[in-house]
């Protein structure tokens, strides 16, 4: 009982009395005719009900039952049980309960993933853009436009492999040369495939629907990649990937990093192993039960001479590191015009801050704040320069707010400037201003470095029959190449930070290097993709590193339906689109929309603790990525040398050949089921046709029930 009590979630949606009794009703009869009653079926069939009693005006009432039956609708669809005593409780599906069977778990796991990749294929621009990348407008036999003539079919590579299997792993990796040759393309819109006309975009928008999870444009930085094979004709895409900006708040990455409180303590502790083992009990000791006990020995892996001398030389470059951050920060802040309107703010007061200048930054934000809630506030996007940016009510709270805490911290690093650096990373450390103050800094340093050196692998993957010779690793290899290092350095830059150069008032080009990765599997139980991905180069091993799990919180469980209405009551109840999604107003906006709605519908926010939690992977790129990352060093050494990116690029697909694809060439299995693959059963319009047949039938069902 305590645990599902630790699983339950209060469902008590504020709604009408009209729909409050309606929505009782039905809960009632999903417990009590839970055996007997298809759960989905009945709360789709209210949602019909409710939606065909809509006339010309929606009513609030109207509005805040669907979503209160949108959310319930989800959470049912992904195994959600429910409860009720005096109040309706939702019981979240237990974590272990298939803990035992991992495939049953993926099997669940892909279900929630389905429920938004099938919601996207009902939508007609979607079936039509299939539609016309699988259509064949060849005007001769020389050359065609379907996508189709870039999926290598089954048979033709089974053929190819299948007089290699009797040969060595040396031999196959030799004679593969021949069959596979890998190289890495740049998807840009509008540039065209050289073999087909197609727009790379659209190819690698059409694959990418062939994915589990759902297909979603991003804001930020993204760059689209294409792994094609030279050796067959018309160079067909063995894979596909994207790196896109990266979460700005993932805990065991920054953890991993650097850049949070516990990462900073944990440098400053003495390195050890501790080992544990089972021994046996005196005679005189030992009973039935229990004939052994734990012991516990500490191995240090430093002397107290080399432990003392790192944390030294590390408190004495994270403390240039975090002071500059302030000092930086501040300077990338425009305040001259806060200045001008006030008489007792001066430069020399962001210089040496007081308790004045705090006060009159707060009055500047609560000014800005009532100017947003009044919405008389102008939009950013429409502003031409970045001073006009600068200079709107959002920027004006987000400066003032920023300000405020970094004047406040900078005070503190003067307070304490005579203390040696080790005395003052540990006194700040044991006081709540210090440790405030290390927080700030460490967070800007994160600003600064998470929207330039690093990037997420936000799509990564084979496309049939490739995915058999484990292409997935071979695309998961490349990303880590130089020739990815350098197409990135040439589209990023000189880029431009639309909220950095608001914030200050004037352009400003953040540095990008991208020195870091990371990436999270799809399941919480391992990833054969990224698993034991090591890449050579001449100055050691880029691996991929499992690094811990997400916390298994978000959005995934509710689909675009559920988002619609619960944005609709907050509307209804706010009067307005409190989170426009518009640049500026911070990160993850579809999560705050839906906490907000949440609230508004008189849900708990709990909801949104999925517990579908991901392996969470880093990719150091450089040598000393995680230093680079923290501030401490100002240039990158990574692991390959750039002298001919091209050839160095080449010898990951050669050391993927050698170490994987031959390999998987030998055996059997593999073969036959390249050989089942056909293309024409890959063709995403089987999948919208046979959504628009069960569509139908649903509708002729529910006409003549």
């Amino acid at each position: 009982m305590g645990a599902n009590s630790e699983r339950e979630v209060d469902f008590s949606p504020s709604l009408p009395d009209q729909y409050q009794r309606r929505f009782e009703a039905l809960t009632d009869e999903l417990i009590e005719f839970q055996e007997d009653l298809d759960r989905e079926v009945a709360i789709k069939d209210e949602i019909r009900y409710v939606e065909n009693k809509i006339e010309d005006e929606v009513t609030e009432g109207q509005i805040r039952y669907l979503a209160a039956l949108e959310v319930l609708l989800d959470l049912i669809e992904i195994n959600y049980d429910i409860r009720k005593n005096s109040e309706l409780h939702v019981v979240r599906p237990d974590p272990d309960r298939y803990k035992d069977d991992p495939e049953e778990f993926k099997k669940q796991e892909r279900a929630v993933l389905q429920k938004e990749r099938r919601a996207q294929f009902r939508e007609e621009s979607v079936r039509e853009f299939v539609r016309k990348m699988e259509r064949d407008t060849r005007v001769n036999t020389s050359g065609g436009r379907s996508v189709l003539e870039v999926i290598t079919d089954g048979e033709e590579l089974y053929q190819d492999l299948a007089p290699l299997q009797d040969q060595s792993q040396e031999e196959i990796a030799e004679d593969l040369e021949d069959v596979v040759q890998p190289y890495i393309q740049k998807v840009e819109t509008g540039e065209k495939c050289d073999h087909t006309e197609l727009d790379l975009m659209d190819i690698w928008r059409y694959f990418r629907y062939t994915w589990l999870t759902p297909y979603n444009t991003v804001p930020g930085r993204n760059i689209n990649f294409l792994i094609r094979n030279a050796a067959k004709p018309k160079d067909p895409v063995m894979g596909i990937a994207t790196l896109a900006s990266p979460m700005m708040n993932l805990s065991v990455r920054d953890g991993y990093i650097g850049w949070t409180i516990d990462a900073v303590e944990d440098k400053l502790q003495r390195k050890k192993r501790v080992h544990e083992y089972q021994e046996q009990l005196p005679e005189e000791k030992r009973t039935p039960d229990k004939k052994t006990r734990t012991v516990t020995n500490t191995e240090w892996l430093e002397t107290e001479e080399e432990y003392e001398e790192r944390v030294s030389e590390f408190c004495s470059d994270i403390r240039e590191a975090l002071e500059d951050a302030i000092k930086d920060a501040i300077s990338n802040i425009r305040h001259d015009d806060f200045a001008e309107e006030h008489p007792k703010l001066s430069e020399e007061s962001f210089v040496n801050p007081d308790k004045r200048v705090i006060e009159i930054l707060e009055e500047i934000e609560v000014e800005a704040e009532q100017t947003i809630e009044n919405g008389e506030d102008e939009n950013p996007e429409k502003m031409e320069s970045w001073e006009e940016k600068s200079e709107t009510a959002l920027f004006r709270k987000k400066r003032s707010r920023a300000l405020q805490k970094l004047l406040r911290d900078r005070k503190y690093f003067q307070e304490h400037s005579d203390e040696d650096d080790v005395e003052f990373i540990r006194t700040g450390l044991n006081n709540d201003s210090g440790r405030r103050a290390i927080k700030t800094a460490l967070k800007e340093i994160k600003k600064e470095r998470v929207g330039a050196g690093m990037m997420n692998i936000m799509v990564c993957g084979a496309i049939p029959p490739y995915n058999r010779i484990l292409g997935g690793k071979l695309v998961a290899m490349a990303l880590t190449g130089p020739k990815v290092i350098d197409m990135y350095q040439d589209k990023y830059g000189d880029y431009q930070s639309e909220i950095a150069s608001s914030m200050k008032g004037e352009t400003v080009s953040k540095r990008n290097e991208l020195v870091f990765l990371d990436t999270t599997g799809l399941f919480e139980i391992g990833s054969a993709q990224y698993d034991r991905i090591r890449v050579p180069t001449e100055n050691g091993e880029i691996e991929y590193d499992q690094i811990g799990y997400t916390e298994g919180y978000g959005s995934i469980q509710f689909g675009p339906e559920t988002r619609k209405r619960i944005s609709q009551v907050t509307q209804l109840e706010e009067g307005r689109k409190v989170v426009r999604g518009r640049f500026g107003e911070g990160v993850s906006p579809r999560i705050r929309k839906i906490r907000r709605g949440l609230k508004n519908c008189g849900l708990e926010t709990d909801l949104l603790k999925h517990e579908s939690r991901r392996i969470v992977y880093g990719i150091d790129l450089a040598e000393n990525s995680q230093d680079y990352l923290l501030g401490i060093d100002d240039n990158p050494e990574y692991y390959w040398k750039f002298d001919d990116p091209q050839k160095e690029q080449e010898s990951i697909y050669q050391y993927w050949i050698d170490r994987w694809a031959s390999m998987r060439a030998q055996k059997q299995d593999v073969l036959e089921n390249i050989r089942k693959f056909d293309k024409q059963g890959f063709k995403l319009s089987s999948e919208i046709d046979f959504d628009k047949r069960q569509a139908s039938l649903s509708e002729f069902i529910i006409s003549n029930s």
